[in-house]
This record gives C-alpha cells, structure tokens and sequence, in this order.
C-alpha cells in the first residue's frame, strides 16, 4: 500500500508539472509580489537554485528565520520534514533524518559553519538572528562532498558577508519567566570596495521554567553572551577573503529531567543470581521496565549542577577565480572548554554526583578546484581534519539507600559508586573528494561524485580495570551517482543512489557504563554503512507562484553500531556492529503565494525506520524478548508536519505595515526504547504566532511560542538509576517546553 501510495504520488507530478505552468517570468519578489523568487544554496560547493538541485534540501533564508524568529535548531527541526531533534540530557541531542536514528557512536547527522564542521554544536544556536544568511537542510548522505559524519544528512550555516555600506541593528526582546536578550550587529567598509567588516554582539538570560525545590532557586535557567567579527577583502576582482571568528561564554543550569517509576513486567522467573539476590532480600521484581506515554510529575528536587561553556569556533577562506576555474581553500579552527556537574539521581538524596570537564581543538583544512562555465561541471578536492579531545570524568558518590549500600547481589556486585576516567582521544582524517557532471542529451544530467577517507583514531583512556591505549584505522570510498531530467523549464525529476559509511570508534568507559571491563577483542567497533535510494520531483507552476517537492526513499544500512553484552563473563555493556536496520519514506513540501502580501507553505514526511536484525540478550533477564526484529528505531517519528501562514497588511499607519505570521508543526510519538512500545514520547503539536508593526528602520512584534501550552515531554532515554540499583534501568525524560510570550522590539541604523 505505502509504495503503490508513493508511486501514485511522484506519477501525478511528473504528469501534471508540464501541462500547467506558465512560460511568463516575473522578476519581481517580495510581499507584495507574485513570484515566490528563487533560493540560491551551496549544498552542492557551487552556487545553484533550489529547485535544480537534485538533492532534497530544505532551505531558510534570512527573511524566514526573522519572520518565524527561528532560535535554535530545535526549531529549523520542527519547520523541516523528515527531521527531528529529540533532547536527551546534559548537551546531547539526537538529530534524526530520515529515521537513521543515533543508537550509539558519533552523531549520523553533520553541522558545518561555512562549509567548517563543527563536532560540538556549541554557538549555533547563538548564530539565529542577524548573522546568518541562509540554512540549509540536506537529506540523504553527503558523504562524497562534506564527509565524515553525514552519514545522513548534512545541515550547513551560511553566515552574511560584510557590505559596503554602513549599516546596523539592535534588538532586544522581553519576555515572561524572566527572558532578557539584547542583539547588536554592525557591518561597513575600511576601505571602500575592498576590505569590509562585520561585528555582532548578544546577551541571551533566561530564568527557566521550573524550580528546584531542594534549594528553592531557579532550576534550568540559562545565561549567553556571544561576540563575533568577520572581514572580507576583495584586493582584485578575482579574489575573495573572508575571516570569521564567533566567541561564546554560556552558563547554563540543571536539566529539567526526572527519573520515571517502573510499572511494568512480572513477576519474573528467578534463575539470574542477581535476580536470585533481589529475591533473598525480598525484592519483590514486579516492576522492571517503564511503558506507556513519558509524562513527569514536575516535581525537581536535586543538588544544584551547572553547564558552563566556553567556545570559539573560527575561519579562513579564500577564493580565487583563474579563467576556467575557482581555487578554494577553507581554513577552520575550534575550540570548546566544557564543566559541567549534575545530580546523576537526579533526587533529593545525596546518591550520586558527577562532574565531566572536556576541552576539544579542532582543525580543518580543505583545498578545492571547482569548474567555472564548462561544457562539463567537476570539482576535486582535498581534506584534512584533526581533532584532539582531552575529559576527564568523576562520578562522586553519596550514600545509597538500604539494603542496596551494603550489600553484593548473589554474586553480581553493583558497580562502585564512586569512579573516575580520564580519556584523550584523538581523530585524524585524510580526504580526497570530487564530483563530475555532463549532460547526457538537452534534458537529461548525470553526476557522478564520491570520496575516499583515511581515518586514524587514538584513544588513551585511565579508568581502573577500563584502561587502555588504543589507536584504530578506517578508510573508505563512499560513491554517489545521481541523474535529473528536465522535463520543463519548471518541472524537474530525478533520481540516485549513494554509499554511506561512519567510522567507528572504541568502547571507554565514557560511552560503555559495564560492570567489568570489555575483553580486548572488544574495545573497538567498525564502520557502519548504509545504501541509499532516493527518487524526486522539483516542480514551479502558475509562473512560480507555487513550488511542490517531493522525495521518496530507501535505506538498508548493516553493521550498525548498537548496545550488547560482552567481557569475560558476559556483564560489560559495550557497542558492537550487531544491528541491521532499513527505513523508507516520503517528503513533501509546497510553498505559495495565492495573492499579494499573503504566504503560504507546508510540508509533511512519513518515516519507517526498523531494525531487520538485533539481539540484545540482557533483556531476557527481565522477562522481555530479546529479538528485537521489526522494532521501531528509538527517537523516530513516523509522521511529521508543519504549515504556515504569513500575512502584511500594507501601511496601517504612516510607513508602518502589519505583518502576523502563524507556524503549526507536528511530530508524532517516538520510542525511547528499542523494545517495541516500551516508554514512547507523546506526539506533539506546537503553535507558535507572530503579529507587529514593522517600517524600514523600526519593528515591533508581540509573540506567543507554544500557544496552546502543550505539555508532552521533550526527550528522554532508558538508562540505570544510581538510587535504585535493584529495579535496573529507568526512563531519564527530560521536561516540556512550556509556553512563553514577550514583545521584541529592533532598529536599524
């Protein structure tokens, strides 16, 4: 049913494309335009428009990240179909597209600044407002042209470049539980039409949403300041510079998270000799596992932690055009300095406390040629990226409750609640890349591109019986071919099929909480790798006043990387390449403007992502089968959407127009277990409503962020309980975002 549905689908673009568009061009954009304009992106590492590209991209312009006062990625996730961001704890996100959800490793999605990659999504968020001019989402592996870890998309940051003439604005917005930011950016010329600079500031203060009530302070308040520059030189009409330098300074609470009580399952046989201990002490193991929707009692009562953040991340690149060619070369350096502490029982009771302190370089140099007006397009390149990360971890204990303080279980100790680890791990990674493009006949294109990687990883880890020191290579060539046809100036089809491939890493005790240590066999995992089908139409009709996309796929990825049991007696938790997995789906997304001053878009995407083959045998202990074929994928939504609707009434005052824009998005529920329908997150819908005044030089917006207040939990994740041993793992699920309101208020200058 779901392929004959998508069939039906692509065949009816493909067939009424052609027949309805207009030939007439309209140059003109903007609200009281007719044409929709044209999106110029880079996914490709050359300029091109949206609707050319045969790659499912989903774009924001600078225009739309203001109108719809986009502040995170979170929010570009909520806005993009087939994508989400589920929270987990502490800094760590899942970014999911297209249903290949990080089980365990390095994340399958790649952020870039400007083409740099970013291992730490750090400032990002912080870059919203005036400093960008574009995001771009790609779907599907970018492997042959971005690299390592985009395994399944790509999503990259396009920051503004400075301009001739002097320019600025201010912002600042006031909202309710105490938010206070304040924006400033100003870009002008040193020398005119040669060098130029842009400098930008920000204060981001928030008391958060709820209370801790063991100090009776704010709990997950948050504190920003970030400050950027960037500077352009064009000292001859070939050749372009541009330094880019972001420093941010965050101070961040606790996470609004909470332990959920156990209420399913049992009683269980008792043949394990923990579970034969359990029993002596009369435990009476009814309740082993969470199920059911994930929904918190709003109760938080911890000693306090903190995330304090320091990072900069920076650029270099240069481009010089040299009659049939572009050299590029891009030139990134990064540096995080991480202290966070928590609460790990996230309770009253002094159980345990941890504290991790990182700091990470990384560095990143690419040199490539790129084609210029050539009968045939290519490109070839050359990469290199460094990574060095230095962490050290403490787990402090307190005093667990009786009798789990005193007591080893039939012989199965509970692991010590006091632990340190200190690791130093190392990437290195050596890429050749390129693309090669012709056209076949008038209509039909094909591209061909791929990469080949070297990748070396060291890691030296000093954690007791964990230590080690390891170094492990991985190279591979991830191959893509694609073709696109032509069927009109305004319709467009195509079709591809790409290799993708992760590299793997190494189990220390900072991804791997085992009671013993994994056997030395085991301390390193491979590559996974997956094969990536895609099909898609591109469509503009009625004289570009409506664009359709739309993307069908299919995936089969094999060695995935996933939890299982190993070590001399079979109690390390480790990850091993034991998964297999498929996902298949459809996107789709339209954009219009029916009349004047009115916009309209939507999009909706449906994702089937299982696993086809893994075994996790701890389950059995518990009374849960451990085949886990044809589960869900944890952190998967099967369906997502969103729409919009913009509306600006011209000149309701002098020079003033009204512009009130309405976002509605949609996800649906998500397990947060890999055993079918063991804890889900709720399915959520979030409204959010724009209405101001706004002229050339001043703006005023009242705005309300989840109006309706829906409180559906955000994120969360099974993992043990440090204050309740016995009961094994729990749901870790972290709070709902609650509604929020204020006015924001700019001038430009």
């Amino acid at each position: 049913m779901f392929k004959r549905t998508i069939i039906s689908l692509a065949c009816c673009q493909i067939l009424s494309a052609p027949a309805i568009v207009f030939a007439e061009d309209s140059d003109t954009t903007g609200a009281d335009s007719l044409s929709l304009g044209e999106m110029v992106v880079t996914t490709r590492k050359r300029e091109e428009t949206l609707q050319e590209v045969p790659i499912a991209i989903t774009a924001f312009s600078s225009q739309l990240i203001e109108d719809a006062d986009l502040q995170s990625i979170e929010d570009i996730a909520m806005m993009t179909p087939g994508f989400t961001f589920t929270q987990l704890f502490g800094n760590v996100g899942n970014p999911v597209i297209r249903g290949m959800s990080t089980t365990i490793g390095e994340p399958n999605v790649g952020f870039f600044i400007d083409g740099v990659y970013q291992e730490s999504r750090g400032a990002m968020d912080a870059m919203f407002g005036d400093e960008l001019e574009r995001i771009e989402v790609a779907k599907g592996p970018q492997s042959a042209l971005y690299g390592r870890n985009t395994f399944s998309g790509a999503i990259n940051y396009v920051t503004k470049k400075p301009g001739n003439d002097g320019e600025g604005i201010l912002e600042a917005t006031l909202g309710n539980k105490g938010r206070k930011d304040v924006r400033v950016s100003y870009s002008g010329a040193i020398t005119e039409d040669t060098l130029f600079y842009r400098v930008g500031a920000m204060h981001s203060g928030f008391d958060g949403f709820y209370t801790n009530n063991k100090t009776g302070g704010d709990l997950d308040d948050k504190q920003s300041n970030i400050y950027s520059m960037s500077l352009l030189a064009i000292p001859t009409d070939d050749l372009e510079m541009t330094f880019r330098i972001n420093v941010e300074n965050t101070n961040d609470g606790d996470d609004a998270v909470q332990f959920l009580d156990n209420n399913a399952f049992g009683p269980l046989p008792i043949t394990h000799p923990l579970l034969l201990g359990l029993a002596g002490l009369g435990h009476p193991l009814q309740q082993q596992i969470f199920t059911g929707d994930a929904a918190l009692i709003n109760d938080f009562a911890v000693t306090s932690g903190h995330t304090e953040r320091d990072n900069v991340n920076s650029s270099f690149r240069l481009d010089w055009d040299l009659d049939t060619v572009t050299l590029t070369s891009i030139t990134g350096y990064n540096n995080l300095k991480l202290d966070e502490a928590r609460d790990t029982d996230y309770s009253a009771a002094d159980v345990q406390y941890s504290t991790t302190k990182t700091d990470q370089d990384e560095f990143s140099q690419e040199f490539r040629l790129t084609s210029i007006d050539q009968p045939i397009r290519w490109m070839a390149g050359l990469y290199f990226y460094d990574m060095d990360k230095k962490q050290k971890i403490n787990h402090i204990g307190g005093t667990l409750p009786e009798p789990f303080a005193t007591i080893a279980l039939g012989g199965f100790p509970f692991p010590a609640l006091s632990s340190s680890s200190i690791s130093d791990e190392n990437t290195r990674n050596w890429a050749g890349f390129g693309s090669l493009g012709f056209d076949l006949t008038d209509q039909l294109a094909l591209t061909l591109s791929g990469r080949y990687s070297y990748e070396r990883k060291q890691a030296k880890v000093i954690a007791g019986a964990n230590s080690f020191n390891e170094s492990r290579s991985f190279n591979n060539f991830t191959p893509k071919i694609a073709l696109d046809y032509q069927i009109s100036d305004d319709a467009m089809v195509y079709a591809s099929v790409a290799k993708a491939v992760k590299a793997g890493g190494f189990n220390t005790p900072i991804s791997a909480a085992g009671t013993e240590a994994p056997k030395p066999s085991e301390r390193a995992y491979d590559e996974e790798r997956s094969m990536n089908y895609e099909i898609g139409v591109k469509s503009a009709w009625l004289d570009n006043r409506v664009t359709t996309n739309l993307a069908v796929f299919y995936i089969k990825w094999k060695d995935q990387i996933v939890r299982a049991l190993g070590g001399a007696t079979g109690r390390a938790i480790l990850n091993q390449n034991a998964g297999e997995s498929s996902s298949r789906g459809f996107e789709f997304e339209v954009a219009a403007k029916p009349a004047k001053n009115w916009d309209l878009s939507a999009g909706l995407a449906y994702t089937d992502a299982r696993y086809d083959k893994y075994t996790f045998p701890a389950l059995a202990l518990f009374g849960l089968n451990p085949k886990l074929d044809g589960n869900d994928m944890q952190f998967v939504s099967k369906w997502t959407a969103n729409a919009s609707t913009q509306y600006v009434q011209p000149s309701v005052l002098d020079n003033f127009d009204w512009k009130t824009r309405l976002d509605i998005m949609y996800q649906s529920e998500q397990a947060v277990h890999a055993v079918d329908k063991i804890g889900v997150l709720p399915d959520r819908t979030i409204v959010n409503l724009r209405s101001g005044l706004e002229s050339d030089t001043y703006k005023v917006t009242f705005w309300v962020n989840n109006l309706f207040d829906n409180d559906e939990s955000i994120g969360g994740v099974p993992v043990p309980n440090p204050a309740n041993p016995a009961v094994g793992f729990q749901g870790l699920i972290q709070a709902p975002i609650e509604r929020t309101y204020g006015i924001t208020a700019s001038v430009k200058f």
